[in-house]
């Protein structure tokens, strides 16, 4: 008798726990088991309510995964747009010095050959004085010619012009 009362009990709670496990596993869709076959039922629940949470832990892993990937490819993004930020100055900066020294180079090389140029004047100024002393006797000597062969030819038209229209 206590075996009946007790198998009655048993039953009783199997059947609120498999129909609380049923209404859990409500959204399975292949419940073969007969209304009256309890042990079915709660294997069927419990593979559903696996199956779920399998698909769950699928699922979050695969959300996991995607963030991960998604964090990951916006610090890959983000460390290559400093990178291309840091290179853009730099290079920027080093093409701004390389022209403030080739600036500097040209400025100093243009003060060099002045330097020169005038070192070169000073250097070459008692020489082409004393040419132009030598050269200014010729050159005076080349203006008295020049002017006397004008002179000259000027006097000999005049004279000589009209003596040749008389024998013409």
């Amino acid at each position: 008798m206590k075996f009946r009362r007790y198998l009655l009990a048993l039953s009783v709670s199997a059947a609120t726990i498999t129909g609380a496990a049923g209404a859990m596993a409500a959204d399975c869709s292949s419940q073969n088991a007969p209304g009256w076959d309890v042990l079915d039922r709660a294997a069927q629940a419990g593979d559903c309510a696996n199956n779920r949470l399998q698909s769950y832990r699928n699922n979050v892993d695969q959300n996991v995964q995607n963030r991960e990937q998604n964090l990951r490819q916006g610090y890959d993004n983000r460390v290559n747009d400093m990178k291309q930020d840091t290179v853009g100055r730099w290079d920027s900066a080093r093409d701004n010095a390389e022209q403030k020294l080739a600036d500097q180079r040209s400025r100093v090389d243009d003060k060099i050959q002045n330097g020169r140029d005038r070192l070169d004047a000073i250097r070459n100024a008692p020489k082409n004085r004393l040419n132009d002393l030598r050269n200014a006797g010729s050159q005076e000597r080349q203006r008295w010619d020049n002017l006397k062969e004008g002179t000259r030819s000027n006097i000999d038209s005049f004279l000589g012009g009209g003596s040749q229209q008389g024998n013409q």
